[in-house]
């Protein structure tokens, strides 16, 4: 009775790995440019509000359907070291709230923009979003998802073991999409999230042979 669903959670995980950041990279890849400053990021936005939309909603959408995939990925990362395993799922669903946060307001903000045209509103609303108020909430969940991923690298990357170098890869496709928050170049996170598509296409297969070897 426990083989079926262990096979069902692992070909899902598995899908989830690769449908997930296929999606995130093609919406990174029309990601218009971005810009700390909310005036200067609105009126790019002005030029390319429904490419901003459709961007955001493929990211929001892939971002979702990996859920099943980050519990794949920190199921086998429990199974090596149960403490940081468990830390690191935690941690990693708190950081897709967070995200799932941010992506459904870049998405408000183009739809606003393209529906009513008031650069100034939209500028107005931007700042309002980048405010301590609004960011010290958001922060510690971004951060969360990267001490999570962190985690589980360092639960899979032991010599050896056969999820060490998709777990490496992941971490350096985090690392960028990380350092596409800090300094607004979208370039880090289009390669960053098409090294996390390449790595959960690695994470998938042996899912797959991981379950056909138990068997």
């Amino acid at each position: 009775m426990d083989a079926a669903p262990s096979r069902y959670r692992r070909i899902i995980g598995g899908t989830s790995l690769i449908v997930g950041p296929a999606l995130m990279s093609i919406g990174d890849l029309f990601h218009p440019a971005e810009h700390p400053g909310a005036a200067t990021q609105v009126a790019i936005i002005v030029h390319s509000a429904s490419r901003w939309y459709a961007a955001h909603l493929l990211l929001f959408v892939g971002l979702l359907l990996l859920v099943p995939g980050f519990l794949a990925i920190t199921k086998v990362a429990m199974d090596r070291r149960p403490g940081a395993g468990y830390a690191a799922r935690v941690l990693m669903l708190a950081g897709v709230a967070a995200f799932s946060a941010v992506i459904a307001f870049e998405m408000l903000l183009g739809r606003f923009i393209a529906e009513r045209n008031d650069q100034a509103a939209a500028t107005a609303l931007l700042d309002t979003f980048q405010s301590p108020e609004i960011w010290m909430a958001l922060v510690p969940g971004l951060l969360a998802f990267f001490v999570g991923t962190a985690l589980a690298v360092v639960s899979l990357a032991s010599a050896g073991d056969p999820f060490r170098w998709p777990a490496l890869a992941y971490a350096v496709g985090a690392s960028l999409i990380l350092g596409e928050i800090i300094l607004a170049k979208v370039l880090l996170s289009q390669i960053g999230n098409i090294i996390m598509l390449v790595a959960g296409t690695a994470f998938a297969r042996l899912l797959v042979r991981r379950r056909e070897g138990a068997a």
